[in-house]
């Protein structure tokens, strides 16, 4: 009797150790995102007293303000993002489901042919792609930031397409095949509908990389209207407010809040997508 209460009490001890270790844990996670909220809402002379500590009244003007700069840098990330994934959702389907479902002489070659893309630094094609889009007068046009998006993430997206693709049943589309169908058909019928998680999967990630990129649109966009979300916080905004850091730290929450949404409300498919092809893998 006397060991099972000494076992209890030593289970409750390291429960209650665990418990603390977690909470700070998480203390440290979320304080700096507490704070940063906070921060942009305090007025200036408010941070300079207290910078660590919320204070009272809140200044949502600081928001306002950030917005006006902020806003037109997500507005062209919006169209830049939109028009990346849709093209590259559509051409990596495309190309995983003739390397997946169709047979013909060279498809293993060609196919890992593409997949060696993947090896390649990014930063390796930087100059030759630079020279590419200048000589054909792209720069400083959405197209300069839609084009290589579209077809750098297509290399990783067929890559992963195809793992999904392969582990659908094939009987589905011998039967579809038998009723007449074309491969066509069977794509847009069969495929995509049974892929909605894997594409889910590709865009999220997709648009995460779009929001986050800075290289890229500093060097071929010198039209400040024209840059995207990072390019435009790392290049003008923070140099802009450098001396009100409330209204930065708006201006990053402003940028950080559309990708927030996306992950709440489309997680599902990202994680299933995940789960999925890791299991085919």
């Amino acid at each position: 009797m006397v060991l099972k209460k000494t076992k209890r009490a030593r289970h409750r001890t390291s429960q209650v150790i665990l418990h603390t270790v977690i909470a700070l844990l998480m203390f440290m996670t979320l304080y700096p995102l507490f704070i940063a909220v906070f921060i942009g809402l305090k007025s200036h002379d408010a941070f300079l007293h207290t910078p660590w500590l919320p204070t009272l009244p809140l200044w949502f003007t600081n928001f306002k303000t950030a917005f006006e700069v902020v806003g037109v840098y997500m507005f062209n990330t919006f169209i830049v993002g939109i028009a990346s994934v849709l093209g590259t959702l559509a051409l990596a389907s495309l190309s995983a489901y003739v390397f997946s479902r169709m047979r013909f002489p060279g498809r293993q070659l060609l196919y890992f042919a593409v997949i060696a893309l993947m090896m390649v630094p990014g930063v390796l094609t930087l100059v030759p792609s630079y020279m590419l889009y200048n000589n054909l007068g792209l720069l400083n046009s959405y197209w300069v930031l839609i084009i290589p998006n579209i077809f750098g993430s297509s290399v990783g997206a067929i890559f992963l397409f195809r793992t999904y693709f392969d582990g659908l049943p094939e009987s589905i589309f011998e039967a579809a095949r038998i009723d007449g169908c074309t491969e066509l058909r069977c794509y847009f019928s069969i495929c995509l509908p049974l892929s909605k998680a894997i594409l889910g999967t590709q865009a999220i990630s997709q648009i995460i990389g779009i929001w986050n990129d800075v290289v890229w649109p500093s060097i071929t966009i010198t039209d400040p209207d024209m840059w995207t979300i990072s390019a435009g916080l790392y290049r003008q905004f923070a140099g802009q407010y450098s001396s009100n850091t409330p209204v930065q730290f708006a201006g990053y929450i402003l940028a950080s809040l559309p990708l927030v949404l996306l992950f709440v409300f489309a997680n599902r498919y990202y994680i299933e997508g995940l789960t999925t092809t890791g299991l085919k893998l």
